[in-house]
């Protein structure tokens, strides 16, 4: 009887123990909205600094790299139409920096930094003024909402 016992027990803690030992399953990373909008200003920094240097392949790395996170990311904010031109007006830009660059065109590759922050503002100020944050049910972090809502939506 005690054997019985015994050998249950073990043969009940084997699943638990290859649980355990296995490789833990690979869950996806989520893309944290900060984290990679620090990452596009990191690389806006290395532009910035390309352009006092006149170090035109880190300007043209730098602007290839913004276009790549501002492509790769599934920004969690409402995709309405000043969003969407924000963001194609943002790649568009990132392009033509990245040309001017390899044209070793300093004046060109300045004006379009110029235009590329001044864009950067006027989108961060739109997504701050026209959303507002909202606990979704039974969810945990927050969801973005419209403050208001579009004619005819309702």
């Amino acid at each position: 009887m005690r054997f019985k016992l015994v050998l249950m027990a073990v043969l009940a803690s084997i699943p638990v123990a290859v649980l355990t030992w296995a490789d833990p399953v690979v869950q996806p990373i989520e893309q944290s909205e900060g984290v990679l909008m620090r990452s596009k200003l990191k690389r806006s920094q290395h532009v910035l600094e390309g352009l006092l240097r006149k170090d035109f392949p880190a300007i043209a790395r730098g602007a290839k790299e913004m276009k790549l996170i501002s492509e790769a990311a599934e920004w969690p904010r409402a995709r309405d139409t000043v969003y969407e031109h924000f963001s194609a007006e943002f790649r568009r830009q990132c392009s033509q920096l990245e040309s001017l660059a390899e044209e070793q065109n300093h004046q060109g590759v300045t004006f379009t930094y110029l235009q590329m922050t001044n864009l950067c503002i006027q989108c961060h100020d739109y997504v701050r003024d026209s959303l507002r944050v909202a606990e979704p049910r039974g969810r945990h972090g927050v969801q973005l909402i419209p403050a208001e809502w579009p004619e005819g939506s309702r």
